[in-house]
């Protein structure tokens, strides 16, 4: 079956409301748990999770192949290769899990070893370690049925789960450090909120796939086999993107402080905020691609990789204009003028790149729906090693700015030289045609817009965030005019009347 527009935008929109939701709280949250904790212990917090997500590599890539599996089987009617999929990977992933369990124990006795922290907090950071590294256990085992809501392209299920959780995050967070408590309070919070997450997934995607069944025997070979071949370059990509995003905390940490580890993440987290919300629309667009191959739609491909990759920019551009022009100015305001310099650089090192990684997002989602990643996962390695080797030589010439020269170097070789080379191979568009129609209109809309930005930061006073996002809103007409421009045709031709007809469908249902 093919997917209708409308269906896309669904679970698009239900997307960015979930991730602008945690957006918003990591927003507001972050200053808050920095002021309360103090700089050292919230740098402790953030080396805890940085250290534990990196048992999320023994995921092996399962939750990739659950999602290309059960979306295949549920498109071609095969409901039982679908159900012998999710069991072998439930099977796979319950006794990762005790390996988890295993393991966390042990960083948590490392913990204090491994970094520069201050005694006073290393009781409290051994337990934190391991609340973190249960809670990876829960997600590693009963996460593959998230896997079956995105195969389904209930998106929008997937959002009311990942708000309930959100709420009891947040509500169990602001309690407890009003109260006094510390990262130990905080990591059970993380804990409660993922329980009640993930029993509330497991029950939504039995109702809304009755056909799919667990199987509680040993999985066949040939389905582990066809799930690793699979899983494996998914599992590889799983590891570049740990090296890429959370051992440039563990540098930090390892070789300056902990304290340094605030101002480092601070402005790395505007950049993951930004990813977040980009990679809300791009991971709809997987199983998307799955259906398009599975039905031999060739032409929906190249359309999806289109207007995927235009949206993308279109979206993610004036975020990242705006963080590079006027980044110092938002950390101040948002965390206090004694942050604003050092965060700042490191911002903006850290979203350079990003310019140009969002324009590949949607071709590698496609390249995970049809089942051709293993090229884009062999450069994520290579580009996650080259990352680790130049930010811990570069850390001691330059401190932390040398680790965020270790991530924008390599990010930018790769999203500059080697994707667009692949987009031929993936869905038959032409590299030149790549940047000249697709990624080239988007840029130029960029450009003005970032003038007037730069010009605005540096002339008109910004006093309070309310103000600062008030003049983003009143900059942002140029971007989207110079878009509305070049573009004019095709949205009178092909966007209003889909718009209109989304609309008109989403009237008849209400």
């Amino acid at each position: 079956m093919q997917l209708r527009f409308r269906h896309i935008a669904r679970n698009v929109f239900s997307n960015w409301f979930a991730t602008g939701a945690n957006m918003a709280v990591g927003f507001f949250l972050a200053p808050f748990l920095v002021h309360r904790l103090g700089n050292a212990e919230y740098g402790v917090w953030v080396l805890a999770i940085s250290l534990v997500n990196y048992l999320g590599l023994l995921d092996l890539g399962m939750r990739s192949a659950v999602l290309r599996f059960v979306s295949k089987g549920h498109t071609v009617g095969d409901h039982a290769s679908a159900g012998e999929a999710l069991s072998a990977a439930l099977w796979v992933r319950l006794q990762i899990s005790v390996l988890v369990l295993l393991l966390s124990a042990g960083l948590a006795a490392a913990f204090p070893v491994m970094f520069k922290v201050q005694p006073a907090l290393a009781a409290n950071a051994r337990i934190a370690v391991m609340i973190i590294g249960t809670t990876t256990a829960l997600g590693m085992s009963l996460g593959v049925f998230g896997g079956v809501l995105s195969a389904l392209n209930r998106y929008d299920l997937q959002s009311v789960v990942t708000l309930v959780q959100l709420t009891v995050r947040v509500s169990g967070v602001v309690w407890v450090l009003r109260t006094g408590h510390g990262i130990v309070a905080i990591a059970l919070c993380e804990l409660t909120s993922a329980v009640v997450g993930n029993v509330l997934l497991v029950w939504i995607a039995r109702r809304i796939y009755p056909q799919l069944k667990l199987q509680w025997t040993r999985p066949k070979a040939s389905m582990l086999h066809s799930l690793w071949m699979y899983s494996f370059y998914a599992f590889l990509t799983t590891i570049a993107v740990q090296l890429v995003y959370q051992t440039d905390n563990l540098i930090v940490g390892t070789f300056i402080s902990a304290s340094a580890v605030t101002f480092y993440s601070i402005g790395n987290s505007l950049c993951r905020y930004t990813d977040q919300f980009a990679s809300s629309m791009a991971a709809t667009f997987v199983p998307a691609a799955s259906n398009y191959e599975a039905s031999g739609h060739t032409d929906g491909l190249r359309s999806l990789y289109t207007n995927g990759t235009r949206v993308t920019l279109g979206l993610a551009l004036p975020i990242l204009v705006t963080l590079i022009t006027r980044g110092h100015t938002f950390i101040s305001l948002w965390m206090g003028p004694s942050y604003a310099h050092e965060a700042g650089n490191v911002l903006v090192m850290l979203a350079v790149p990003l310019l140009f990684a969002y324009a590949n997002r949607t071709a590698v989602s496609i390249a995970f729906g049809v089942g051709k990643h293993k090229k884009s996962a062999i450069w994520a390695i290579w580009e996650g090693v080259a990352n680790l080797v130049l930010s811990v030589t570069l850390v001691h010439w330059f401190g932390i700015y040398g680790v965020a020269m270790g991530t924008m170097i390599p990010n930018l070789f790769v999203q500059l030289v080697i994707w667009p080379r692949y987009v031929h191979e993936l869905v038959g568009i032409k590299t030149s045609t790549v940047l000249r129609d697709v990624w080239g209109p988007l840029y130029l809309a960029a450009i003005p817009f970032g003038l007037v930005s730069y010009t605005v930061n540096k002339y008109v006073p910004t006093h309070s965030i309310i103000l600062f996002v008030l003049q983003t809103v009143a900059i942002l007409p140029v971007f989207v005019g110079v878009i509305a421009l070049m573009f004019r045709d095709s949205i009178t031709t092909y966007v209003v009347p889909r718009v209109r007809s989304f609309m008109g469908a989403r009237t008849r249902e209400t």
